[in-house]
C-alpha cells in the first residue's frame, strides 16, 4: 500500500523553498530543529519501532522516550506523532546514516 498526501492547492513557490501543506518549507534541516537524541528516536520511530523497543535499544525507560517524542512534536510544529513521523520521514535523507 503506498500513501498519498494531498498537497494544499494553494500552496505559492518561492525562490528559495517551495510552500507545501501547512506552511512548512521542504526540505527541513532537522539538525536545526530538534536534538540529536529526539532525532534519534525519531528515525527509529521512522522505522516502525515502537517506545519499548527503543527503549531497550538506547537503554532508557519508556517514559523518557515518550518525552523525547513530545518535544519533538513540538519542535517539529507536528499536529501528532504520525504527523512528525511524516516530517522526519521526508527530510531525513541526510540523517539516515549519521543516526546510526
Amino acid at each position: 500500500m503506498t500513501a498519498h498526501f494531498a498537497l494544499n492547492s494553494s500552496a505559492a513557490t518561492d525562490t528559495e523553498n517551495r510552500l507545501v501543506a501547512s506552511n512548512i518549507r521542504w526540505p527541513l534541516n532537522l539538525s536545526e530543529m530538534v536534538t540529536p537524541r529526539q532525532l534519534e528516536i525519531m528515525l527509529k520511530l521512522c522505522d516502525g519501532k515502537v517506545n519499548k523497543q527503543i527503549a531497550w535499544e538506547l537503554d532508557v525507560t519508556t517514559a523518557t522516550v515518550k518525552a523525547h517524542i513530545r518535544n519533538a512534536i513540538t519542535r517539529l510544529g507536528a499536529k501528532n506523532r504520525v504527523n512528525a513521523v511524516a516530517i522526519v520521514a521526508a527530510n531525513s535523507a541526510s540523517f539516515r546514516h549519521a543516526a546510526v
